[in-house]
């Protein structure tokens, strides 16, 4: 499964009940991480501007009707619209009554309607790119796996199914195709494994060992069989020419 979609600000689940607001990188968050489903800021105009003066919602526990102005917030735990007896979250019962109040003006309703449909929509979105990512990234390690036994029980060792793992793991970012110094020197190996053909570098093999680019996030040397580094050297220098 992929990652859950996350507020960046308080790192709990985007669901598309939630009310959301877009960062200017693109991000989406909570508009109140301390109230998830808190009415947007088109339904709060609407609801003070319109509803002010009669009941907006109605609490079932204590089951009594309040208007806007009899509501109480709580600021340390989070909630603004609650029932003043009971505590209860009325939030849902006022955006019911928004939904359907003669009084307010339909170009309202409806512009209130749209921005939390859209937000909604953003946010189911996200999770289906994120589902697409996730199904994308388990494809393409079945085919990596599979070419790699093919390769590994090939009696040839055949290179061009090995290029193709090669072209692979530069494609998702498993090898990388920039950042790699002019001049790498050959060691003897060690018995780490190769980064290209996933095989152990004998200590009878040339062993190449490629520092990794400054801020890369894992920083552990590239080990690649000379072969395979051949193989990667070339195709990494086309990788990066092609648009």
């Amino acid at each position: 499964m992929a990652e859950a979609l996350t507020c960046p600000h308080c790192s709990q689940p985007l669901t598309p009940d939630d009310s959301v607001v877009v960062a200017p990188d693109g991000r989406l968050s909570h508009l109140d991480c301390r109230e998830p489903r808190a009415l947007t800021r088109e339904e709060r105009l609407a609801l003070i501007c319109y509803c002010s003066d009669h009941v907006v919602a109605e609490c079932p526990r204590c089951r009594r009707v309040f208007r806007e102005i009899d509501l109480v917030a709580d600021y340390r735990r989070g909630g603004t619209h609650l029932c003043p007896g009971c505590h209860a979250d009325l939030t849902e019962s006022v955006r019911a009554h928004l939904g359907h109040c003669a009084l307010l003006p339909d170009g309202v309703r409806q512009r209130a309607r749209a921005a939390r449909e859209a937000a909604r929509s953003l946010v189911k979105q996200s999770w289906q790119l994120r589902d697409r990512a996730d199904v994308l990234m388990r494809e393409a390690e079945a085919t990596i796996a599979a070419l790699r036994e093919t390769w590994r029980r090939s009696p040839s060792k055949d290179p061009d199914a090995l290029r193709l793992l090669i072209r692979l793991k530069l494609a998702d970012g498993r090898l990388p195709c920039g950042g790699i110094p002019p001049t790498i020197a050959g060691v003897r190996g060690d018995g780490s494994i190769c980064a290209a053909c996933d095989e152990v570098v004998k200590p009878e093999d040339l062993m190449m060992v490629i520092p990794r680019a400054a801020g890369a996030l894992d920083d552990r040397p590239l080990v690649l069989h000379a072969d395979c580094f051949q193989l990667w050297n070339q195709d990494r220098r086309l990788f990066r020419s092609s648009p």
